[in-house]
């Protein structure tokens, strides 16, 4: 896989796929946000921390951001492209991010323990919420496909 920077990463096909969805919100046009969302690789905004231990040394650890709804739902926070995540970054203090698939946020998601509900992609554009239920779903079909398409 070629190796892309933040300003790189583009998701126009994601981006339409979210906006019919929103306009049209039906089995249709959510199986065509999955596809796209599946394809697709997203910002995910991050802190490093350096933490230093007497016997190992500095070592760095990552914090994911994420973002709180009215209801008080925390969700990890995913970017189509630069621009929606400079929405976001308004003020300029967030200079780190992940590009993720959504291998990479199933994989963080099962294994933080931890209350965030999922992650919500471009909360200042299309606010698309992706449950922590729904990704696993997800990912659990992909690979029953891939696992199907090996054996014949």
């Amino acid at each position: 896989m070629m190796n892309q920077t933040s300003e790189e990463i583009r998701n126009p096909r994601l981006i339409e796929a979210m906006r019919a969805m929103l306009r049209h919100d039906n089995a249709k046009t959510r199986g065509h946000m999955a596809e796209e969302l599946m394809a697709s690789r997203l910002l995910a905004p991050v802190q490093r921390q350096t933490i230093l231990t007497e016997r190992e040394g500095p070592s760095t650890r990552v914090r994911f951001e994420d973002i709180q709804n009215s209801e008080g739902d925390k969700y990890y926070l995913a970017f189509t492209d630069i621009e929606e995540y400079n929405k976001w970054n308004e003020d300029g203090t967030h200079d780190q991010a992940l590009i993720m698939t959504m291998e990479d946020f199933g994989n963080i998601l099962i294994r933080n323990i931890n209350d965030l509900k999922g992650f919500v992609i471009n909360p200042f554009g299309e606010n698309i919420s992706i449950s922590k239920s729904l990704l696993l779903s997800l990912l659990k079909q992909k690979e029953a496909r891939e696992h199907a398409s090996l054996e014949n």
